[in-house]
């Protein structure tokens, strides 16, 4: 007999799983899956204001402004709170009266010699709002006639095979990017990476499972208006704390470590991405703010990931957890790495995830190759020993430890382990 079965990848491969999910990328490509080359704009260092809340004042945003120009940071995200709820998606009178208020603040966030982004939850609607009392077609249901809850947000789900929910995102798209003049989003949620099958009689399905199949469909459409809007727009895709979704990668050109609980996080997060979406994805840390101690900028810049932050200046942020403002100690340690950052612009380099094994190589090593030089980093709570650069070629280079500007000698791939003694 013959068994038929779907499209299957098996591959066989060395230390961890990088290779393979390197390999399962190229394959998937060639079948017309493939991530966008990122702009430019995709790997600029971020600022954003949710150190803040949802309680941000415009003044003291833009207070902040010139703080971040002088940090070496190029992007300003309005986080949420900018708006009255998800689902209308209509301006906070308490921040913005009119939709002038609102272009007039992206328009100073350029003057302020940054870019404008703004942050986006599509597909969530929440109780109370007008489009949930005016639109209850766009809902997503149950079999039981049910709507489907988006946990922990208090928010319902909206179909995304519907065409009036599509027309209404497009339409939202067009107007912040078209007329309000964002240069990028930042699209949130748990809920963006899958849903359930839909059974809402109005939306005349052939079958159930259109909503799930039509899912990476919607995310074209948000993404494709976005850049039909700025052909340099960037499109950051953030499922908040859960994992991505691979159909749905093709339709961002940048993505960030969401709602890291650690430096390991944003570490593995960087390894498995930068797998997903090729070597020079635009990954970022998110804000270093969620790396251990609150400032390890390392553990983004060493794997070749966009840094990001959300510090507050003068005063402090808000939230149980505020411990965001920029005193003198810190300005000195953010402004070192983004000066660094902005020198060596990793992310743009190839990242060389097949030479260590993320689980078992102690310490824990990554490399970055960039304009024919290497850049290595090492990670262990406290190391004394010997550490190897793999992946050299023939002849010597000359090492030196970019960090301190220290001239570290010469090596060469016959005599690659030099002595390291370091914590973090």
């Amino acid at each position: 007999d013959r068994l038929i079965s779907l499209d299957a990848f098996v591959t066989v491969h060395r230390r961890d799983y990088y290779a393979t999910l390197d390999a399962y990328r190229r394959v998937m490509a060639d079948r017309g899956l493939a991530v966008p080359q990122a702009p430019d704009g995709s790997y600029e260092a971020i600022w954003c204001a949710w150190g803040y809340d949802r309680d941000f004042t415009v003044a003291e945003v833009e207070g902040t402004y010139a703080k971040v120009k002088e940090l070496g940071f190029k992007w300003a995200v309005l986080d949420d709170g900018w708006q009255t709820n998800e689902g209308d998606w209509a301006l906070d009178p308490r921040k913005f009266r009119t939709e002038a208020d609102m272009i007039a603040f992206a328009r100073n966030i350029r003057a302020a010699g940054l870019k404008p982004k703004l942050w986006l939850a599509p597909l969530a609607v929440d109780p109370g709002s007008d489009l949930l009392h005016d639109h209850t077609d766009m809902l997503l249901l149950d079999e039981n006639g049910a709507v489907q809850d988006v946990t922990w947000w208090n928010a319902f789900y909206l179909c995304p095979a519907y065409q009036p929910t599509r027309d209404y995102t497009q339409a939202l798209v067009r107007k912040i990017i078209g007329e309000w003049g964002y240069e990028g989003l930042k699209l949130d949620g748990q809920h963006m990476n899958g849903v359930a099958p839909c059974h809402n009689p109005a939306h005349n399905h052939a079958r159930p499972e259109e909503s799930v199949e039509q899912l990476q469909n919607f995310w074209k459409m948000v993404y494709d208006t976005a850049r039909e809007a700025n052909p340099e727009a960037v499109v950051e895709f953030c499922p908040c704390g859960t994992s991505y979704a691979f159909h749905n990668l093709p339709y961002t050109n940048q993505v960030p470590a969401s709602d890291p609980l650690s430096s390991w996080q944003v570490r593995l997060k960087g390894k498995s991405l930068k797998a997903l979406m090729g070597r020079d994805a635009a990954y970022a840390g998110d804000h270093v703010e969620l790396s251990d101690g609150g400032n390890d900028f390392a553990s983004s810049v060493g794997i070749g990931a966009v840094i990001s932050t959300k510090f507050t200046w003068p005063n402090e942020g808000r939230g149980k957890d505020a411990n965001f403002r920029l005193t003198t100690e810190r300005e000195a340690v953010w402004r070192k790495w983004a000066d660094l950052y902005n020198a060596k612009m990793l992310p743009k380099g190839q990242y060389l995830g097949e030479l260590y094994d993320i689980g078992f190589d102690k310490p824990e090593a990554h490399a970055v190759e960039k304009d024919g030089r290497l850049y290595y980093a090492f990670y262990a709570p406290e190391w004394e020993g010997h550490v190897e650069l793999r992946g050299l070629g023939d002849g010597g280079y000359r090492l030196t430890d970019y960090f301190n500007g220290v001239d570290l000698g010469t090596v060469t791939a016959d005599a690659a382990r030099i002595p390291a003694r370091f914590e973090k």
